[in-house]
Order: C-alpha cells, then sequence, then structure tokens
C-alpha cells in the first residue's frame, strides 16, 4: 500500500479492517474520514509523499516512521498520529545533511540508553574522588542531552505540522502531547541518571 490508497474509500476500509480491532489509546475507528482529509492535505503540500510506503501493522497500538525504509508503519485509526509521522515522512524523505545527522544522533541515543545506567553506577563505584566523579557525571549529563536534542527536535517538529494541520485542535493535544512526553523522557533518561549519580 502507498500514502495515496489512503485517500480512497477502499484504502481507509482496509485500514480499519487491519487496525480497527487493535486495543490502544491512539485507535479511534470512528475517525477513519479523518485519515483520507489528513492524507490529501499532506500529498497536496509534497506530491512526493504519494508514492510513500504504508505497512498495516494489526496488533500495533501506534504508528512510526522508518526513517530507514522510508516508510510508515501504521497500526492505528488516528489522524493526529498519522499527520505526525507525516511530518517525519515530509522532513527525512530527502537525503541531506539533516538526515544524517539525526541517523547518527539517534544512533548514538540508543546506545546511551543502554550503557547509561551501567556507566554512572560504574563510576561511583570506582572512581573515587568525588569533584572527579562529579566533573565526569556532569559532562557526561550535557553530552547525553546534546545528543537527544536532534531527534526532539525532530519529534517537535512533526507534532507541530501534525497540530497545525489538525482539525480539533484539544484532540490533537490529547493524541500529540503524550506521545511527544513519552519521547522526551525516553530521550533524556541518559542525562538525568547521570544527574542522578552526581554526589
Amino acid at each position: 500500500m502507498i500514502l495515496a490508497d489512503l485517500t480512497t474509500p477502499t484504502g481507509i476500509e482496509k485500514l480499519v479492517q487491519v487496525t480497527g480491532g487493535t486495543q490502544s489509546y491512539y485507535n479511534h475507528p470512528e475517525r477513519a474520514d479523518g485519515i483520507a482529509t489528513v492524507v490529501q492535505q499532506a500529498i497536496t503540500a509534497n506530491p512526493n509523499l504519494a508514492h510513500v510506503k504504508v505497512r498495516l501493522m494489526p496488533n500495533l497500538p501506534n504508528a512510526f516512521y522508518n526513517y530507514d525504509r522510508g516508510e510508515i508503519i501504521l497500526g492505528v485509526v488516528n489522524p493526529d498520529a498519522l499527520a505526525h509521522e507525516l511530518g517525519h515522512a515530509n522532513n527525512l524523505r530527502q537525503e541531506g545533511l539533516y538526515r544524517k545527522i539525526l541517523n547518527a544522533a539517534n544512533g548514538v541515543a540508543r546506545i546511551n540508553n543502554v550503557v547509561a545506567l551501567p556507566a554512572m553506577l560504574a563510576l561511583r563505584m570506582f572512581v573515587q574522588d568525588p569533584e572527579r566523579r562529579d566533573d565526569i557525571l556532569k559532562s557526561l549529563s550535557a553530552v547525553s542531552a546534546a545528543i537527544a536534542a536532534p531527534g526532539l527536535l525532530e519529534e517537535l517538529s512533526a507534532s507541530t505540522t501534525a497540530f497545525q494541520h489538525a482539525p480539533n485542535k484539544l484532540r490533537a493535544v490529547g493524541t500529540l502531547g503524550p506521545a511527544f512526553m513519552a519521547h522526551m523522557a525516553t530521550s533524556m533518561m541518559p542525562s538525568a541518571i547521570y544527574q542522578a549519580g552526581r554526589p
């Protein structure tokens, strides 16, 4: 399926059939009519989006843009969630410095999410000088925040785009707000871990 298919009744029907039963905070099969509107607006603004691949995933309680494959993975019927992923697709489909920086930062951030706690504990255990340990942890916290910044800015950009095009702003905040806060919590966790380890 490609994005343009979601402007047709057949495409919308298939979306609801595949994902309509998914139990999720984000899934709203009753709002399926808004999907075609969101997709048409995006394609009108950027016709290249019409050919973005869309993979429908039953039992996936959310939606994602796969940077590596250039496809939207859709597991819910939610125009606001789809608009957010279309914001990513619009920003990231072009090859360029922005995408390379974002991919590198996201890769390092994933590694940092795994190593932050063991690193902080090792520093607490093996670096006996409190001032030196504090300097190292403070530096790691700052570097972690800097590494997280490109991904958070991309999330903010996609959410802002989705919010601007949302017909119901209050409903959009209910979808986009918690999702952004979850991204922020995950992205900033290493920085917080390093801060927590300071004397």
